[in-house]
């Protein structure tokens, strides 16, 4: 942050700004990284744990980061159309998760929208963080401001995984340093040095996460409950999640650091992130409740997964398949089909009313 004072860019209108094209393929690389962490979750061995572990340190951090960097340049803020364009998906797949939960555990349908299942956390905490981006963007100083909110957040234990609450707070740092960033920063960033440096960081991030997997709990990086769920107290708390945002802020960068708009393929994946990731969770649920039946060992299914990951990430964000769940996830494709019919039956109407 160079000064104090409001931004002019960051507030500039997003059709007046042309923006990083790298950030298409950070988006495809962080969506292929989401659905491998959630595809090895089944898997228990030394490797996975450290290599889960190491994942959960930068690769939400990164994601919100994009995030939040994107949604500087949309065109128009209306909440009522943010409600609708991410409650729609939310609803209806909430309803899907629950369905799937019932008929692979047998247990009673049970749709909680209060409590978001799994991974439609992030629809909400998006929803929340997009309503409040005219406030966030005023200023760059209000990456320190969400710091300080999320590290308070964690004392109050009425704000937990309902409504996705604690999330918002502990991961709105991320979002607003996106949403406040300059593109001539990355000059600072996208060098040599730097590169480097972040390699260097990653490769300590694995030894650090090899060494401490059995000891240290990935709830702290999931930002999901407060401090006396986690039994910290609340002092430790907050360091241990100033630790955590400092060090995945750190990491997110050192990862933008290596993105350039020439990966094609991970720039088609990352402009339709959505369908991916609404429909891997139902593709992992079996898995996820009654594990996998590999006949090799974890470290093989490591790779596996991965290949199988970006597979379907890539698989998934065709247009074809796009459009194919559009209409469940777009609540525009029910708009405009309700249009065109309204549309048919004013044109048939004059022949109607001609007809003896």
């Amino acid at each position: 942050m160079t000064s104090p004072s409001p931004s002019p860019d960051a507030t500039a209108p997003a059709k007046a700004r042309s923006r990083d094209l790298a950030m298409d393929s950070a988006a495809g690389i962080l969506i292929c990284l989401v659905v491998f962490g959630h595809a090895i979750a089944p898997l228990d061995s030394r490797v996975v744990e450290t290599v889960e572990q190491w994942l959960y340190m930068f690769h939400m951090p990164a994601f919100v980061f994009v995030s939040g960097y994107l949604t500087r340049y949309s065109r128009t803020w209306s909440p009522v159309r943010l409600v609708l364009r991410l409650g729609f998906p939310y609803v209806v797949f909430s309803v899907i998760h629950a369905l799937e939960l019932a008929a692979l555990t047998g247990e009673p349908v049970s749709v909680t929208l209060l409590n978001p299942d799994w991974t439609l956390w992030y629809l909400l905490a998006l929803l929340a963080w997009r309503l409040a981006a005219p406030l966030l963007r005023v200023d760059q100083w209000m990456v320190i401001v969400t710091v300080l909110v999320a590290l308070i957040a964690g004392v109050f234990p009425i704000l937990d995984t309902t409504l996705s609450a604690q999330r918002i707070f502990g991961f709105a740092p991320f979002f607003t340093l996106g949403l406040v960033w300059k593109d001539q920063w990355w000059r600072y960033v996208r060098n040599w040095p730097v590169r480097f440096a972040a390699l260097a960081a990653f490769a300590g991030a694995f030894v650090w996460s090899w060494f401490t997997e059995d000891e240290v709990s990935r709830r702290i990086f999931f930002l999901h409950v407060g401090y006396e769920d986690l039994g910290h107290p609340e002092w430790y708390g907050m360091i241990v999640r100033f630790l955590v945002i400092t060090v995945g802020g750190l990491l997110a960068l050192g990862l933008l650091s290596w993105m350039s708009s020439s990966y094609k393929l991970m720039t088609g994946i990352g402009a339709a992130t959505l369908p991916v990731y609404l429909l891997h969770p139902l593709f992992l649920y079996p898995g996820r409740e009654d594990g996998y039946q590999f006949p090799f060992d974890d470290t093989v299914a490591l790779v596996v997964l991965a290949l199988a990951s970006c597979l379907f990430a890539y698989v998934f964000s065709r247009p074809f398949m796009v459009a194919l769940v559009r209409p469940f996830m777009d609540y525009t494709f029910w708009r405009d089909l309700g249009r065109r019919a309204v549309g048919r039956r004013r044109q048939e109407a004059p022949q109607d009313a001609d007809t003896p």
